[in-house]
């Protein structure tokens, strides 16, 4: 069993977790450390399942390229609302693929019921916390004709070692100087903390991988959920009933919107509200409706009764115009949101916004493809979906975007809100600097400078790296000495 054989290294891949946890993030901001970490965990689960990779989905290590490329952001950028869902995003992609190599899932990667799997792989360690401590403590020396157990004589050379360790240092303090400081300076307390950071580490990681091996050992054992079955419970008559109604209410609609919206401001005149009022407004009633329309559309390629072929290509027909009509709506909405942009400036909800409308476009393509291929794995297709666009907008650098189009339009309009600029990440500070010596706000954006400075002093250690704050401070740097 590879449980039995590998027992005494996870002794050791913990305790260098362990170790590397508390060098890593003890007292220190994310930064570089966290994809290092995350490589760690990576390198070391391959370790564990040495010798044994053809029994695993080999094919399901592409799921740590995305963990990877997010955990790199902590490296990269500053932004702090996507680091959040990083924190806790980057885990989920770890443990998901730590659990489809080593084939120990009981559910598919995307079944909602793989939620389940995820907490039970996080949980389930807590049940071995105790076999670290046993098997240490019944390891033997085999090396000699008599077996012996190792720990005891262990334990027996520390308790000899402590008094003898006291005179030492006793002696080489009394003799140096400098030697003595360094040990008069040590903070017991710091000690103790990193002592515990470093056993929990250790013990959570050991019991983590000991519980996967276990598993894996014992995987035959495991049932895998079987696939869910949908109740077909949706009358087609009723369906295409609430369809063609709806069709004909967004028809209006569109031609509504490629005759005043799309159409320009002339077809607004000589109404009692100009087109600015006109265009300006609705975007966020219009994402809802989007977001209605693809749970209509999901409930009903999901639960639909299959009657007849005739009904069946009419409710295919009656969807893809739903569709149509969708993205005549998404394609308002962007537009609306481009000319409120244009007037009150950019902010982390509109580009969030207008990001989450770009997802719906390419979720319902990928609907109207299967409304015609049902083959298509749609659930599939809409985690992978949902996936790219949110590692493109960790890429897209959101506050230097933000900061950029607001400065651009403050030279065209005249019009800036500085405290929003001032309360974006350390992306933002390159941009910003185009704003040194404005006559309006440079002076206050050198006393930004310098409260970033002092900001940016308390983060030198190499673990908190970061590109963005050191480019940040390399900015600063060059206004504030």
């Amino acid at each position: 069993m590879e449980l039995e054989k590998k027992k005494y290294w996870l002794l050791l891949y913990g305790l260098i977790i362990g170790i590397i946890f508390d060098i890593f993030f003890y007292d220190k901001a994310l930064g570089i450390s966290y994809p290092i970490f995350a490589l760690l965990i990576l390198v070391v689960t391959a370790l564990v399942f040495y010798k044994s990779y053809s029994s695993l989905e080999n094919k399901a290590w592409i799921w740590a390229l995305p963990a990877l490329m997010l955990s790199s952001t902590f490296a990269i950028y500053s932004n702090q609302v996507l680091s959040i869902l990083n924190f806790l995003i980057v885990p989920y992609l770890l443990v998901m693929t730590i659990s489809l190599v080593s084939t120990t899932n009981r559910a598919d990667w995307f079944d909602i019921r793989f939620l389940a799997d995820f907490f039970r792989r996080l949980f389930i360690p807590l049940r071995y916390i105790h076999m670290p401590f046993l098997t240490l403590f019944r390891m033997e020396d085999k090396s000699g004709k008599n077996k012996k157990r190792i720990f005891p004589r262990i334990a027996i050379g520390v308790l000899i070692s402590i008094p003898l360790l006291a005179i030492i240092i006793w002696l080489l303090s009394s003799a140096d100087i400098v030697f003595k400081e360094l040990f008069v300076n040590i903070p017991i307390s710091k000690i103790v903390q990193h002592f515990f950071i470093i056993i929990v580490a250790t013990v959570y990681a050991i019991c983590f991988f000991w519980a996967l091996l276990k598993e894996f050992d014992e995987k035959e054992k495991t049932p895998k959920y079987e696939k869910i079955n949908y109740k077909r419970f949706l009358d087609p008559v009723i369906l295409m009933t609430i369809l063609s109604l709806l069709n004909v209410v967004f028809c209006v609609f569109s031609v509504i919107q490629f005759k005043y919206l799309f159409g320009g401001e002339s077809y607004i005149q000589p109404s009692s509200f100009t087109y600015a009022e006109y265009a300006r407004r609705g975007f966020f009633e219009l994402v809802v409706v989007a977001v209605i329309n693809f749970f209509i559309m999901l409930i009903a390629v999901l639960f639909l009764k299959k009657e007849g072929k005739k009904s069946g290509i009419a409710i295919k027909i009656l969807l893809s115009l739903l569709v149509g009509f969708t993205f005549v709506m998404l394609s308002s909405a962007f537009y609306r949101m481009l000319l409120y942009e244009e007037a009150y400036g950019f902010t982390y909800l509109r580009i969030f916004v207008q990001t989450f409308m770009i997802l719906l476009f390419f979720l319902f393509i990928i609907s109207i493809v299967f409304i015609w291929y049902e083959k298509l794995p749609i659930i599939k297709a809409y985690f992978i979906a949902t996936l790219a666009v949110y590692v493109i907008l960790n890429f897209a650098n959101v506050d230097a975007m933000i900061a950029r189009n607001n400065i651009y339009r403050y030279k065209e309009t005249g019009q800036l809100d500085i405290r929003y600029l001032e309360g974006l990440s350390y992306d933002a500070i390159p941009e910003m600097e185009k704003l040194v010596g404005d006559k309006k706000v440079g002076d206050e954006v050198l006393v930004f400078f310098k409260q970033k400075k002092l900001e940016l002093q308390k983060q030198d250690a190499w673990q908190s790296f970061n590109y963005s704050r050191a480019k940040a401070s390399t900015v600063i740097d060059g206004y504030v000495k």
